[in-house]
């Protein structure tokens, strides 16, 4: 089994926090993609060269949802909430959180003048709902937490929130949503997988 992965991605995080937490790691190899390069070496399995994608008995497994799930039933384990309605619709907020927190990376990358202020505003107002909302949701009932696949996407979202200092003082603001999240990044998947500045 093969991951192919870059080390900033939170989406391949996701799926090396899967390996590690579901104890496929010694069983898979993690290999650098070079994404948006002629040389990638995931275009010999996959024409879209995304990261994460498993190779796994013949089968090029790609997006993220999917490469968790793979490895979830690999070990024997079905993600928690991943058939009940509720945790779907939760899901899809957490997703939606962590694409825009990307996309606000990305255009905090651009130079000068190809830097939208206007995406920029747009995401940092969806970040500051999405916090609001998930700590009502962290302060009415326990979050699951990693493994489960969408608390996963949320750990994974607000550790690039933090490491790239998008919303300033949002712990004291979400205390509940916080103290949730430190216990994420303190287990052992989440510091092995942390990305670089």
């Amino acid at each position: 089994m093969q991951l192919y992965y870059t080390p900033n991605s939170p989406y391949a995080r996701i799926a090396r926090i899967a390996l590690r937490e579901y104890g496929l790691l010694a069983r898979a190899s993690e290999r650098l993609a070079a994404n948006r390069m002629p040389d990638n070496p995931v275009l010999q399995f996959s024409p879209v060269a995304r990261v994460p994608t498993l190779l796994h008995d013949g089968l090029a497994i790609t997006e993220t949802r999917h490469v968790f799930r793979y490895i979830a039933e690999l070990a024997g384990r079905q993600d928690t909430g991943a058939a009940d309605w509720p945790s779907i619709a939760q899901e899809g907020q957490f997703l939606g959180f962590l694409e825009g927190i990307s996309a606000w990376v990305r255009e905090n990358r651009r130079e000068g003048p190809q830097r939208s202020t206007f995406l920029l505003q747009v995401e940092d107002d969806r970040a500051r709902r999405c916090l609001r909302a998930f700590e009502i949701a962290a302060a009415q009932s326990p979050l699951p937490g990693i493994p489960c696949f969408r608390t996963t996407v949320l750990a994974c979202a607000l550790s690039l929130m933090d490491l790239r200092g998008l919303v300033p003082g949002w712990r004291e603001e979400h205390g509940a949503l916080a103290a949730w999240y430190d216990d994420q990044a303190a287990r052992p998947s989440m510091r092995e997988t942390a990305p670089a500045l």
